[in-house]
């Protein structure tokens, strides 16, 4: 059995005539089931690049939301559009406003732009994930991703009316297993690797985690973090590491200097069987 995972959308294109954006969107394709794990920041470029792949997007049964940011979920309500009956499977959290919040500069909306309800009657089905979930012997949502506090303060989240840290209580992970072992399917990776490696080892009950694949959210790393990651890379034997959106080029190319032949970034385009 394989599986094949097809980037669709990434900041970065294997050719100039495929779209880029700061956005993500992967397909996922196994036996018996095509996943859609996120969804892009604009319908624009994920509709235009699935066409330029030749990817059919009805013939998507599945999608998948990583979290609420709007470059995970820009082009959702294209692909309902597309295929009425559409399962998805997120956290509720996932549907709160947010923002970024960057020193010096005014705060910027970064919220899922679509309201659950105009989704729900486009035709959407929602599984609201609240602990993991199988959808196939190969394949788990990882539900929320727990562990402590990760990463920088400069997301922001609506709570009780009051603006406060954002903790991604809605983050998710998928695990895809392959011939080998499991690979794991990140969006941004914003509660942190340790977290989402720590927690991915726990659903695989003990069968490697050969791969880990999208977004690390390093692009402001320093080499405490980067030094941090490649460490765990190796603590959870890691065989190869297929970085892309949020993971930045620059810590990218730090990664495949420590991790000799295992780093493999992608853009959109690539294509990868595990």
């Amino acid at each position: 059995m394989s599986v094949e995972i097809v980037l669709l959308v990434d900041n970065a294109a294997c050719s100039e005539q495929l779209r880029t954006e700061h956005g993500l969107s992967i397909l996922v394709a196994g036996p018996g089931r095509r996943v859609l794990f996120d969804a892009a920041a604009t319908a624009e470029t994920l509709l235009a690049n699935a066409a330029g792949l030749g990817v059919d997007l009805a013939s998507i049964d599945s999608a998948v939301i990583s979290h609420g940011h709007q470059d995970h979920t820009g082009g959702l309500a294209a692909v309902v559009q597309q295929c009425p009956g559409l399962q998805v499977y997120v956290h509720s959290a996932a549907f709160n406003r947010r923002w970024s919040d960057r020193p010096g500069t005014p705060l910027k909306d970064i919220s899922c732009p679509h309201s659950i309800e105009r989704l729900y009657q486009s035709g959407a089905v929602f599984h609201s994930v609240t602990a993991p979930e199988r959808l196939e012997d190969w394949l788990l949502v990882s539900g929320p991703i727990g562990g402590p506090k990760h990463g920088r303060d400069n997301f922001v989240v609506r709570k009780a009316g009051e603006m406060v840290v954002d903790g991604f209580e809605d983050e998710m992970c998928l695990l895809v297993r392959g011939q080998a072992g499991w690979a794991v399917v990140t969006g941004c990776c914003h509660r942190g690797p340790r977290n989402t490696l720590r927690t991915a080892q726990f659903l695989a009950r003990g069968e490697p985690l050969t791969a880990l694949v999208g977004g690390l959210h390093l692009g402001r790393a320093g080499e405490d973090e980067l030094a941090e990651t490649v460490e765990l890379i190796r603590q959870y034997d890691v065989r190869d590491l297929y970085p892309c959106h949020c993971t930045g080029a620059k810590a990218a190319k730090a990664l495949a200097a420590a991790l000799p032949g295992r780093v493999h970034p992608l853009a959109v385009g690539s294509r990868v069987v595990f």
